[in-house]
């Protein structure tokens, strides 16, 4: 990827559960370059949350070094979104959810989101999704399944924006099959399911990161 950025979309996923051990745990908030997210690691009070924040962290910093970064110190957007301050020009996301932390970088902006399968809840669809989108999902196999997919690729797409939840959902259609607006790159990951979306019209390239 190094050197390449603008010339593809990378996403890789990476299960945080090695950081349940302590040792492995206390090397990664040791190799942690952003000291506001070992602050925020700090202040979570549940073991799982400080995994997924560690796991996003790592997998992040790795991506960027990777996409040609050095200098990786952080700036915020108008938005709240951060970019790298030495290279706005690489585009990069975070995601995580149940076991699963997610990043993504490119040369152009790009969203990421995961979502662990939820069960299927007919008042937050309604309050959430189209009537169009709700009757997609109520006409799926299986409810849940559905759900969780569309949420993902409905996250990705206010992930891509930088808008994140003040720009109503209800706004845009993100059912499958019919993309007009952006390309979505999708992968279920066991009962994890994981969603890239990309104005640039490129699908993105994804797989497995290990840390150590």
């Amino acid at each position: 990827m190094k050197g390449g950025v603008a010339l593809s979309i990378v996403c890789r996923f990476f299960d945080v559960s090695p950081l349940a051990d302590e040792e492995i745990f206390r090397r990664g908030i040791g190799e942690l370059v952003w000291p506001e997210r070992r602050e925020k690691i700090a202040r979570l009070r549940q073991d799982k949350d400080k995994r997924l924040s560690l796991g996003a962290g790592l997998l992040a910093a790795a991506m960027l070094r990777e996409a040609g970064a050095e200098d990786l110190a952080l700036l915020l957007n108008s938005d709240g979104k951060p970019y790298l301050k030495a290279r706005p020009d690489i585009h990069f996301n975070l995601s995580h959810d149940g076991t699963m932390a997610v990043c993504a970088v490119s040369g152009a902006p790009v969203g990421v989101d995961i979502q662990q399968l939820t069960v299927y809840d007919p008042g937050v669809a309604e309050r959430v999704f189209l009537p169009e989108e709700q009757a997609w999902v109520e006409s799926s196999e299986d409810c849940s399944e559905a759900f969780s997919r569309l949420w993902a690729r409905k996250e990705s797409v206010l992930k891509l924006l930088g808008t994140g939840l003040t720009k109503d959902m209800r706004s845009f259609s993100a059912l499958p099959g019919g993309e007009s607006f952006a390309v979505f790159t999708e992968q279920r990951l066991g009962d994890h399911f994981l969603c890239v979306c990309s104005g640039s019209g490129k699908a993105a390239e994804i797989s497995e990161w290990r840390y150590l």
